[in-house]
């Protein structure tokens, strides 16, 4: 019996990614231990899914875009001066419920893990499960 041959042109997956999600200022005190989980686990690509609420002013969202840059670069400093290798880091700020625009980031992108506060817990467990994607509750 011939051995299977392998598609030509099969479909490749993008690299695969954490995402932490954050409301707030919370990615500040968590962005260290993902950083850690993805370095530990030859992630190269962390994704920042920050979902202001509507009750955030523009000054808001861009003082957290500022801060998440100045962050991404000094966690890549760090991992440098460590001999380690830089990470890449994009930031994806969303209107909306952080559990809608987590699903239309899930259904894009090839994610491992997702590290969320515990307040996600207040989220259905049943509609979290429905996501099909490891969870890390981190407090702070």
């Amino acid at each position: 019996m011939p051995a299977k041959t392998a598609e030509k042109n099969p479909q490749k997956l993008p690299a695969p990614s954490v995402v932490l999600c954050s409301r707030g200022y919370s990615f500040e005190d968590r962005l260290e231990g993902v950083t850690d989980y993805a370095e530990r686990n030859k992630v190269k690509k962390v994704i920042l899914l920050h979902c202001p609420e509507k009750k955030h002013s523009e000054k808001f969202v861009q003082d957290i875009q500022e801060h998440a840059v100045k962050l991404f670069a000094a966690t890549n400093k760090k991992l440098l001066k460590h001999g380690k290798k830089e990470l890449k880091f994009e930031l994806r700020m969303e209107e909306g419920l952080l559990e809608d625009n987590l699903k239309k980031l899930l259904a894009k992108e090839n994610v491992s893990v997702v590290f969320v506060g515990m307040k996600m817990l207040d989220y259905r467990l049943s509609e979290i499960k429905k996501l099909k994607t490891a969870f890390y509750f981190m407090g702070k």
